[in-house]
């Protein structure tokens, strides 16, 4: 009876002559829609720091006129902090902008994706397989800008474009080329693939055309940032931080579980009447779903559709390449070639959140060759919509963040407005933003470490060092070479956030980092979730002793140091004389508070709030991390 239903709906689409526009019109806008809803929606739920942190420091600095690769170093390619930079310049440093953005961008790319379906497969089809798309769009899950969602919009602009013109254009060559400075990796396989697909179709207009916009970027980058600088941020940087080895790449395809689907995939493909096998593999997933005892299995088997999608287009490609014409042809092999360029990052896990619409057009190019059966792809899209709206209701790609921690808080900052984090982050950073406007000059240069907030987007400060974030992926500099940029760029004030909204360390060297600028540091201030210090230059003189204190010194073999932690969590301390040794308070253990006198830092341990204590130390020892520790006693004595 649905298939019967189906056949009598398209047929009266496809006898009516101004049906087929309106309904793909209507679909399309459907799409758009809920597309760019479910954007807006995820931004109201959670933002992960890190990320839109990244992109938006990194334009504000690029809009406020600094080069990228010359002026800083900086492993991406520029499109899209470009694009992001022109909205700044544009409209301001106002944060839901940016999410605008990106709502329009995942609603184009679900309707794109749709308009290139729809040239493969029937008005119904075509319209159940991209309804997933409403919910896994290229925004639809990592909810701020990002180079990947936009390096896929910029591929389907360019699919639809050639398979609708599909003809030998310089235009058309040239604007292949596009997708290459959005992001290296899937830009460098496409931009390798559709220049092989030319060759072979003989098209030397449009090889005529790549050759030519690769020549103007080049000239581009050779007038601004330099040919060698971007040369070597973006292929020998990135790829020496980024790629994986090719086991890891090849491993998606070692799965016992994709092998028995891929029997069931090919014996739909290879026999009409069992075309309806396709759709097992989802069935079976769904089961699993609800009846398997493993917390992962349904993520696993929602990631694993990608290579089993990808094997059958490929299959498809060989079987196939006689009967189709055109750009058509090569379609299996463009994007199955531009996937794996996507999966040189984080495989499929992590690469596949911006790119779900390359997965459409795959799933389109297999059903049109096996003719499924409309019950058979309705059941793919069900079963696909529903692991996709599991798939961000959880935010099972964002793991990797505390997104769902804590109460939910808006922002109070003009610029940040309708920007949304459930935790203690919001108000600590704009406590800090507070502190800066009130004590930092504006022309002073700040390094954050390790960077995760909004700080200059926000603030409006001019970067003054070349480093905003620190983590293996975009930080170049050793801890070494970190304390000689303080002293180049005439760092005048550190930021140290104790607790990051992400997890893991991505700067394990902070504390090597503090450490050998431990006698350059003055503590200014401890915020809730911020230490704040002021650096004093390397070639200033230390400070010198204050005739009136009160506490014995013996030139630095011993000392007698006074603190007092209120509750306020502000810190003083006696002046010692200057030839004195150093001690680090760790009352807590993510409080690195140093108390420059001078030399090296030592921590003086198990001292809780409201304590005075007195502590002798005796010389220095190397603890097991390499920051000196104390060797003597901590007397506690009454509170005042």
């Amino acid at each position: 009876m649905v298939q019967n239903f189906a056949k009598l709906v398209e047929q009266r689409i496809v006898t009516s002559r101004k049906c087929p526009f309106r309904y793909n019109v209507v679909a399309a806008a459907v799409l758009f829609i809920a597309s760019a809803g479910v954007v807006v929606w995820q931004t109201s739920r959670l933002t992960v720091l890190w990320d839109v942190s990244y992109v938006l420091e990194n334009a504000a600095r690029i809009a406020a006129g600094d080069v990228p690769y010359r002026d800083f170093p900086f492993p991406y390619a520029p499109l899209t902090f470009v694009m992001q930079a022109a909205i700044i310049r544009a409209f301001g440093r106002v944060y839901w902008h940016h999410v605008a953005y990106a709502a329009l961008a995942c609603g184009l790319a679900s309707a794109l994706a749709h308009a290139i379906v729809r040239r493969l497969l029937p008005a119904v089809n075509a319209a159940l397989l991209c309804v997933p798309l409403c919910v896994v769009g290229i925004y639809c899950i990592l909810p701020n800008p990002f180079y990947d969602p936009d390096c896929c919009l910029a591929i389907l602009i360019i699919v639809l474009i050639l398979m609708a013109l599909d003809r030998d254009s310089i235009a058309q060559g040239a604007l292949c080329v596009l997708p290459l400075f959005i992001k290296q990796n899937i830009g460098l396989f496409f931009l390798a693939a559709v220049a092989v697909a030319f060759l072979i179709l003989r098209r030397w207009r449009s090889l005529a055309g790549v050759a030519i916009a690769v020549a103007a970027a080049l000239a581009l980058l050779a007038a601004t940032a330099g040919i060698a600088n971007y040369y070597r941020w973006t292929i020998e940087y990135a790829a020496a931080r980024r790629l994986p080895p090719l086991a890891d790449q090849l491993a998606i395809y070692n799965d016992p579980d994709l092998w028995w689907w891929l029997v069931l995939g090919i014996a739909s493909l290879a026999f009409r009447r069992t075309s309806w096998l396709i759709a097992v593999p989802f069935a079976w997933s769904e089961y699993r779903f609800f009846f398997s005892d493993d917390p992962n299995e349904a993520e696993i088997n929602f990631l694993r559709v990608w290579p089993f999608f990808m094997i059958l287009a490929l299959i498809v490609g060989c079987a196939a390449w006689r009967r189709e014409r055109g750009v058509i042809r090569f379609l299996p092999f463009l994007l199955v070639a531009t996937i794996h360029g996507a999966f040189l990052s984080q495989g499929t896990w992590g690469s596949t959140y911006g790119i779900w619409p390359l997965l459409a057009l795959l799933m389109a190019i297999v059903i049109r060759y096996c003719a499924t059966s409309r019950v058979a792809v309705a059941a793919i899209a069900v079963i696909l919509l529903h692991f996709g709206g599991w798939y961000i209701v959880t935010n099972k790609r964002l793991a990797y963040a505390k997104w769902n921690e804590g109460e939910m808080h808006v922002s109070t900052l003009a610029p940040l407005s309708v920007l949304h984090v459930r935790g203690p982050w919001l108000p600590q950073f704009e406590q800090l933003v507070r502190f800066a406007d009130r004590e930092i000059p504006r022309d002073d240069a700040v390094l954050c470490l390790p960077g995760e907030d909004l700080f200059y987007f926000t603030s409006g400060r001019r970067p003054r060092v070349p480093v905003l974030m620190f983590d293996g992926t975009v930080n170049p500099l050793s801890p070494r070479e970190i304390v000689s940029m303080t002293e180049q760029d005439h760092v005048r004030w550190i930021v140290v956030k104790r607790r990051l909204q992400i997890n893991g360390d991505p700067f394990p060297e902070l504390g090597e980092t503090l450490r050998l600028l431990g006698s350059r540091l003055t503590p200014a201030a401890r915020l809730d979730n911020y230490d704040i210090y002021r650096l004093r230059s390397a070639a200033a003189p230390p400070p010198p002793s204050q005739s009136g204190s009160k506490l014995p010194h013996s030139k630095g073999r011993y000392m007698l140091l006074s603190l007092d932690f209120s509750t306020d969590a502000q810190t003083a301390w006696d002046s010692l004389d200057a030839s004195g040794d150093v001690v680090r308070s760790a009352s807590l253990s993510d409080l690195p508070l140093s108390l420059r006198l001078g030399r090296a830092a030592a921590p003086a341990r198990g001292v809780g709030l409201g304590t005075r204590i007195h502590a002798v130390s005796r010389p220095f020892r190397q603890s097991h991390a390499g920051v000196p520790s104390l060797v003597g006693a901590a007397f506690p004595f009454r509170r005042r």
